[in-house]
């Protein structure tokens, strides 16, 4: 594994606490193009391959693992992705005190942590105040894209997300996923070898 030290951030990753609350978009890429999320973007291979192909379409990554989002950020840099940021950040509490409402036309969470124990379960990304959540920031009209390999978490994804007043659609599969996978990320390739199953939602803010 890569060293820490080795990785460079600037100027893609950002430090969280020195962003204005909420972010101004067009402050902050220096344009009006619209601004899509990834949450939990880990080694960053989604957010690249989205980042290269659609240069009129601006990205945010978020990774709360230091050693991911630093990996992220290097490699979005090295890939001359100046149409994305990242930062370090707890999903929720980023999502309520920087972002404003109606400001994202895309949201894209792929593989949270499904904590798989009962007891741990309250901690799951995706419950239905998230959800309210994703409602506000998301402008209407926008989409929120979920895939999961854990079917008991994907079964809770389905309950709120039906439950939520957002209008469940057709997945729609990103043009830089190859044949067969759902979103291209480095863990569903990591899970597909293992023979992991896939579900995937997504709905659009009604």
């Amino acid at each position: 594994m890569q060293a820490c030290k080795d990785l460079i951030v600037e100027p893609i990753g950002l430090n969280v606490e020195s962003l204005a609350r909420p972010i101004v978009w067009s402050q902050l890429f220096g344009n009006e193009h619209p601004v899509e999320l990834e949450i939990g973007m880990g080694k960053g291979t989604f957010l690249t391959d989205q980042a290269k192909a659609r240069p009129e379409t601006n990205f945010l990554g978020i990774e709360y693992a230091n050693w991911f989002w630093r990996y992220a950020s290097d490699r979005l840099r090295r890939n001359g992705c100046l149409n994305a940021r990242t930062v370090r950040a707890e999903a929720g509490y980023f999502c309520k005190e920087f972002l404003a409402g109606g400001s994202l036309s895309a949201l894209h969470i792929y593989f949270p942590d499904p904590w798989p124990k009962k007891r741990h379960q309250k901690r799951r990304l995706i419950q239905a105040g998230f959800v309210s959540e994703i409602r506000r920031i998301l402008r209407p009209g926008g989409r929120v894209q979920i895939v999961t390999d854990h079917e008991d978490y994907y079964r809770q994804i389905q309950d709120v997300v039906n439950g939520s007043g957002m209008k469940v659609i057709d997945y729609d599969r990103p043009g830089s996923a190859g044949e067969g996978e759902f979103a291209g990320t480095n863990f569903e390739r990591k899970y597909r070898r293992q023979g992991r199953p896939f579900f995937a939602i997504a709905a659009i803010n009604g």
